[in-house]
């Protein structure tokens, strides 16, 4: 007997029979409203899935969510529209084509566009394709070249030429009678540093020169820069002859607190004629309304003041004029290859047949009208050729020396309709070379058109280089400064170039001024300090950007400020009196007394201002090496005890180490660094449980909460700061004089290795009660050479080796500059 099968439900109790036969118009009916369903579905999927999830795995694409063109073409427009309502509209982001991109009309509108901040100079595009571009009062200048050529910018400023831009220096233009400017220049400078403004030396425009400019009445305090300048000359002056023209030459880190000086002093008012600014992006609406604003144009609006009696005037000729910088002793050659005088100019051929600009007068001005410098232009780099009969030139500057024609300094430069025209009527280079190739029958050879372009009106300025023998080198650093006009920047760049200058950038103005024992910007300066500033914020960004274990723990160093120098707390530990300020002496009678004391190993003749510093030069005598902010100190007995038996036995070993000094924040920095870290792992546990009670009530996915502790992360790091190294030595009343074992009187301000002197040299300030307690501590003994400069000791800071250095003080200090 058969029993009937228990069917799937059996075990629950029911019992279930199938049917014999299934009716074909049922099932045929629910099959096709599956299939319905299913291609609904596929079409157009109600769940979270997108269009381009939707295709076969071998189609789908990660970057089809932000290009719908990689999608199939039907399926685009519903993946747009998914993307619209979601938010994210998707953006064709291709970068145009580099075609696209180099045309005219969109190079220029993206000249336009990255020139807002930054202002470029006329070389600035071929700077960038070779240089390292840094942002600097206001301008996008050359730092060092992309090339490892820090040697060879010292052979050619020793040997050949050095190329530079020095085009962003402003040049301020002051008109009036010499009875009205006088009185107000003698207000911002002292007789005490040098020759003033109004000395018969620069009053013929012969000579160009440099003088310190100080706030209204403030001299020896309130030092805003070196400047220099130069008079327009009478001749072919259709001016009368009781209105004098004085240009000035100012560094753009202190130009403006300069020009307010001069406002304040003259009561100037504004004329309200603003130089154009950059037009809006929008209002550039084609090629012909663009300006490719590298090029200076002469004739634009500048700022212009005048007093109530409109006697005397100011005008801003800022980026009117091209200035280049050559270094160098072939920088006659090279000279004398580029430009080509319009008129026969024997003084001027004479002068650069020259072996070297230090056999001219110094400072001489040479007014020139020359060709066009792209006529001048080698087909290949090229290096100027050596004057053949050497006899000659010797016999030459001795006459040149003597006899100078009267119309030597003057050019066509100083009239504004002159420099108007030459901006208006410049031929382009695109222009220049499509007359070439409808007129050059041969190629390379001369045109009868260029015979008919407009001379080009130019200032050649000698300058001396180092006069101090005993030091330096004699007569490194000496060369030419060429003022072109506007527009013509470029095309005498590429001469000057071609005929094997070497060009290079800011780095090069502290290399060639350190060879030559100056520095450009002092500490008391606006540029100084703003320089000071921005160097000690970048290296204190990069100390504390290390980790804690590769960090130099300066408080066991016993150094109190290593980023900064502390002047005005090194003057008030040797000061009597608390001073107001600080600043450098430029007294150059008193700086020459100093310095024949300090040769002659003699007490100081007079007291001094406790307030003041002395810029000294100092020369390692053995191993060793210098940086930024390195302290100089006093010496004691057993130094030169121990000095003496080092040079008994030939030993370069330091002079002394510096003892280990306690450090009492490190448990501090410890604790607090381990319970900052015990926080935040408390508050992530805390955020990681609150999570987790979410996800067990909710049906979608809990994500962390953010930790929102950046506040808390940077008062952190504040108070770690802060425990290494105080931003100021003032907040924690260290003194600088006595932070380590020997007696600080100075810092040294820049250093390096010198090519020159073969070691490394440095310049730095002292005070006066330092180097008096140096004199009357008796250095001179047995291990003193005689006749030589005395010896100091000098740590960096990041060593713990003290070593000797001899100094000199500079009795010029804007010698050079």
């Amino acid at each position: 007997m058969s029993t009937q099968k228990l069917e799937y439900d059996a075990n629950l109790g029911g019992r279930i029979t199938l049917p014999t036969h299934v009716s074909t118009y049922h099932y045929a009916a629910g099959a096709l409203q599956e299939i319905k369903s299913l291609i609904a579905d596929a079409q157009l999927p109600a769940s979270s899935k997108l269009i381009f999830q939707t295709l076969p795995k071998h189609m789908r694409r990660r970057a089809m969510s932000h290009h719908p063109k990689r999608l199939p073409r039907k399926h685009r427009a519903a993946h747009k529209s998914q993307m619209g309502k979601a938010g994210n509209q998707p953006v064709n982001s291709k970068r145009p084509s580099r075609k696209y991109r180099r045309r005219p009309k969109n190079l220029m509108r993206e000249y336009v566009r990255r020139q807002r901040k930054h202002i470029w100079l006329e070389t600035h595009i071929w700077h960038a394709k070779r240089f390292f571009m840094i942002d600097r009062w206001g301008y996008r200048l050359p730092y060092a070249s992309c090339d490892k050529t820090y040697r060879a910018c010292y052979r050619a400023s020793a040997e050949h030429c050095l190329l530079q831009d020095i085009s962003y220096y402003s040049c301020v233009q002051l008109n009036g009678s010499l009875e009205l400017l006088c009185p107000g220049l003698a207000r911002l400078t002292s007789p005490h540093c040098g020759l003033t403004m109004t000395a018969k030396a620069f009053l013929s425009g012969r000579r160009e020169g440099s003088v310190q400019l100080f706030a209204d009445g403030q001299y020896p305090l309130g030092a805003l820069q070196t400047a220099s300048f130069m008079w327009r000359p009478q001749v072919a002056q259709d001016e009368p002859d009781d209105v004098c023209t004085l240009w000035l030459w100012l560094h753009p880190a202190a130009a403006e607190a300069t020009i307010l000086q001069l406002i304040n002093v003259f009561q100037l008012k504004s004329t309200k004629q603003q130089k154009h600014v950059l037009p809006p992006e929008a209002e550039v609406a084609n090629a012909k309304d663009l300006r490719f604003w590298t090029h200076t144009v002469a004739f634009e609006r500048h700022r212009s003041y005048v007093n109530v009696d409109d006697n005397v005037k100011l005008l801003v000729l800022k980026q009117e004029f091209n200035r280049f910088r050559l270094t160098g002793p072939r920088a006659q050659r090279i000279l004398s290859a580029s430009l080509r005088a319009q008129r026969p100019h024997d003084y001027l051929e004479a002068a650069l047949q020259l072996s070297s600009p230090s056999e001219l007068l110094s400072n001489l001005i040479v007014g020139v009208n020359v060709v066009d410098p792209r006529l001048q232009r080698p087909r290949q780099r090229t290096k100027a050729a050596e004057p053949t009969d050497r006899t000659a030139s010797a016999r030459e500057a001795n006459e040149l020396l003597v006899s100078r024609p009267d119309s030597l300094p003057y050019s066509d430069l100083w009239e504004p309709e002159v420099r108007e025209r030459l901006g208006q009527q410049m031929l382009t280079t695109h222009q220049y070379n499509q007359l070439r190739q409808q007129h050059a029958v041969v190629p390379g050879e001369p045109c009868a058109f260029e015979e008919q372009l407009q001379p080009v009106p130019l200032l050649l300025i000698q300058r001396p280089g180092s006069q101090q023998p005993h030091y330096k080198r004699l007569g490194y650093g000496s060369g030419w400064d060429v003022i072109a006009p506007a527009r013509y920047g470029m095309s005498l760049w590429l001469t000057l170039i071609m005929w094997g200058a070497r060009p290079g950038g800011l780095r090069e103005f502290d290399t060639v001024a350190r060879e030559m024992g100056v520095e450009h910007h002092l500490p008391d300066t606006v540029a100084g300090r703003d320089q000071a500033s921005r160097a000690a914020a970048e290296r204190r960004t990069r100390y504390f950007r290390l980790p804690p274990n590769k960090r130099c723990n300066y408080r066991k160093l016993a150094v109190v400020s290593p980023f900064l120098a502390p002047w005005q707390q090194l003057v008030r530990d040797w000061s009597p009196a608390t001073p107001a300020g600080f600043y450098v002496l430029r007294d150059r009678a008193v700086l020459q007394r100093l310095d024949e004391c300090v040769r002659r190993r003699q007490a100081l003749p007079e007291p001094l201002p406790g307030h003041c510093l002395i810029q000294i030069q100092l020369r390692l005598q053995s191993r060793g090496q210098l940086g930024d902010n390195a302290l100089i100190c006093l010496p004691t007995r057993s130094d030169w005890k121990r000095r003496w038996q080092q040079l008994k036995r030939d030993d370069h070993a330091p002079v002394h180490s510096e003892p280990p000094q306690p450090d009492l924040n490190e448990r501090l920095r410890k604790e607090l660094r381990n319970s900052h870290k015990c926080l935040l792992k408390r508050l992530r546990g805390r955020r990681v449980r609150e999570k987790r009670r979410l996800q067990e009530t909710s049906t979608r996915r809990v994500k962390i909460r953010p930790a929102n502790t950046a506040q808390m992360v940077r008062d952190q790091l504040t108070k770690m700061c802060r425990l290494w190294l105080p931003t100021d030595p003032v907040e924690t009343c260290d003194s600088v004089r006595r932070q380590c074992s020997r007696e600080v009187f100075g810092y040294v301000s820049s250093a390096g290795f010198s090519f020159v002197e073969a070691t490394v040299c440095a310049v730095g300030y002292i005070t006066p009660g330092g180097l008096r307690h140096l004199l009357e501590a008796g250095t001179q003994n047995a291990s003193d050479s005689k006749g030589q400069p005395p010896l100091c000791l000098v740590r960096d800071v990041d060593s713990r080796a003290y070593r000797f250095a001899r100094f000199q003080i500079n009795a010029n200090v804007t010698a050079g500059v």
